[in-house]
């Protein structure tokens, strides 16, 4: 049980790390913040890192967060030098990502892979990367592409009600923790029964 609740806080930090964001759930390999993955101790402890790795780990997640957090106090969600707020952001969470990658072996960058699965769970399933291991058609990729970009304007609306001060901190994080895995259930179910089977053998033996 307690696991479980450290897989759905580490949920609710991944979701609120885009403050401004409105899409919280992008078509990419890495839709979340790999660093922060990256600094749980039982993910550390399974990849064997070292204290190097965990030392310079640390240091970027210091980074992004400060730079995060400086991006969107001084940067309106206006468009600005032809990039957005939200755009701006997503960029410095992918260079992040980069950088924290790099630092990996590649039999550590394969079980990271995999754990990042079991973690993020169906919401995994707007990687082009996962799209493809698991073969899925165009109408299945375009299904999972519709509930992806039906819950951005909760999120929007969800985010807006937080900067208003209408809503807690600890009420927003709730209100997207419940959306993502409303959003992952609903992912799960465009899955045939094989495609399940595949997505649970691509995330490994459990953390």
């Amino acid at each position: 049980m307690k696991r479980l609740q450290r897989l759905f806080f580490l949920l609710a930090n991944l979701i609120a790390l885009a403050v401004s964001c409105e899409a919280t759930t992008r078509s990419t390999d890495y839709p979340g913040s790999v660093t922060l993955l990256l600094e749980v101790p039982e993910v550390q402890k399974e990849l064997w890192l070292d204290k190097a790795q965990v030392g310079r780990i640390h240091a970027l997640r210091r980074e992004l967060k400060s730079r995060s957090r400086s991006l969107v106090q001084k940067v309106k969600p206006t468009e600005i030098d032809g990039l957005t707020a939200d755009q701006r952001l997503f960029a410095l969470i992918d260079s992040t990502n980069s950088k924290a990658l790099a630092l990996l072996t590649p039999t550590q960058l394969d079980r990271f892979h995999q754990l990042q699965n079991q973690i993020l769970g169906y919401t995994m399933l707007v990687s082009p990367k996962l799209q493809k291991q698991l073969d899925l058609s165009k109408n299945k990729i375009q299904a999972i592409e519709k509930i992806r970009t039906e819950g951005l304007a909760f999120v929007a609306e969800t985010n807006r009600a937080y900067e208003h001060r209408d809503i807690s901190h600890a009420k927003r994080i709730e209100l997207l923790r419940n959306y993502r895995l409303e959003q992952s259930s609903r992912m799960r179910g465009v899955l045939t029964d094989a495609q399940n089977r595949l997505f649970a053998e691509l995330c490994g033996s459990h953390l």
